[in-house]
């Protein structure tokens, strides 16, 4: 159903909780598919249902260029859920359910998706948290937001904003979400010390948090993971060291677990305020 156009649009709604290039002190103005930096009058437009903050600004790791092509985001978007359960993680049904379970996801909640990729999650946390609800999907890959922009329109999502942003520079305030989600974004991100004080920066007080990624349990191991790591800044992360880094970067409760390939983290953000 076509929403009316006296009610606010998503970007409006969202505009609030971002934050625009080179103007984090200052919180933005939304005028329907359009955000305005109201310092420098500087303006961005929502374009095929995504709202693009990073332009030519970003310099993408070899990995990070290589999932940005149409066939690759098609690939993924065709082989994911027929591969996940054959290396022994769960279907995506089962996983998006844990996730908002694990979340503690109700409706009216702001949530942030951080690698959100072709939108699967996305579109799946929406419809959890209802029209009363937000999703903002960050990603840095144009190609596989088109995808996700597709998803949306087609199921009729009305409550999602996608973002072509940087996790490792996230724009959105600090304390601006109680729910972050980053599934299988973890061995992507080159800096994930970096990337996991952003999460810690954006989530309010005792927000929760769900990563996961390519991952090994224990301390891990070298070898061609190294390779990996130097050469295409894709990790295989191992999970001791993860939970220490969540630990330094301001989170507590924090557990994780191996399916497969895949590692899963939990954690609340600490009561403190992060500034």
């Amino acid at each position: 159903m076509a929403t009316p156009s006296s009610s606010p649009t998503v970007l409006e709604r969202a505009a609030p909780f971002l934050r625009l290039p080179d103007a984090y002190d200052v919180t933005p103005v939304a005028h329907r598919d359009e955000i305005v930096d109201p310092r420098s009058s500087r303006r961005w437009r929502v374009v095929g249902g995504v709202l693009d903050l990073l332009g030519d600004r970003f310099a993408p790791t070899p990995t990070q260029r290589m999932l940005d092509t149409w066939v690759t985001a098609w690939l993924y978007d065709l082989l994911r859920d027929a591969v996940t359960p054959l290396v022994g993680m769960s279907d995506f049904e089962n996983e998006a359910r844990d996730a908002a379970g694990r979340l503690g996801l109700t409706r009216g909640d702001v949530v942030l998706d951080v690698s959100c990729g072709h939108g699967n999650f996305t579109v799946a946390l929406a419809r959890v948290v209802g029209s009363e609800g937000l999703v903002i999907g960050v990603d840095i890959s144009a190609a596989m937001l088109a995808r996700a922009a597709d998803r949306v329109r087609r199921e009729d999502i009305a409550n999602v904003l996608l973002v072509r942003g940087d996790a490792l520079r996230l724009p959105l305030a600090a304390g601006a979400v109680s729910k972050l989600i980053c599934s299988g974004g973890l061995h992507q991100l080159p800096d994930l010390e970096r990337a996991l004080s952003e999460f810690a920066r954006v989530l309010a007080p005792a927000g929760r948090l769900v990563a996961s990624g390519f991952a090994e349990g224990g301390e891990g191991s070298r070898g061609w993971r190294s390779s990996l790591r130097r050469w295409l800044a894709l990790h295989v992360v191992p999970l001791a060291p993860l939970e220490r880094a969540l630990v330094a970067a301001g989170f507590d409760d924090v557990s994780t677990r191996t399916a497969g390939p895949v590692g899963y983290a939990w954690a609340r953000r600490m009561g403190r305020r992060f500034v």
